[in-house]
């Protein structure tokens, strides 16, 4: 089973390299790339900073982080570089969030 997902993965890694390609030989912006493709732009940027390497840790470095207590145990904060903060309940879904963290560190502050 797991060999079947990384294949997968790969897969899907490999039609977003082509996206990538796609997008930065059209001239057009990103926005208009996604808008005319039917691209959710959250995502594009989600994969652009996956495969670009950008923001990602090396394996076996440690990664500041502080540990805050919540205001309720259903509660999750997350702070992001520049002092901007995100609340969701415990139970969102990681994928979501992980797309949502890189689509918000790629804007400009």
């Amino acid at each position: 089973m797991a060999k079947r997902n990384s294949r997968v993965a790969a897969r899907g890694a490999e039609r977003w390299r082509v996206l990538l390609r796609r997008w930065k030989d059209s001239g057009l912006s990103q926005a208009e790339f996604c808008r005319r493709r039917g691209i959710a732009a959250w995502k594009f940027s989600w994969w652009k900073r996956r495969l670009s390497g950008a923001g990602a840790v090396p394996s076996g470095s440690f990664v500041p982080v502080q540990v805050v207590a919540a205001a309720s145990s259903r509660e999750l904060e997350l702070t992001l570089g520049g002092g901007r903060a995100l609340r969701f309940g415990a139970d969102v879904d990681a994928e979501k969030l992980a797309a949502i963290v890189a689509a918000l560190e790629a804007l400009p502050c």
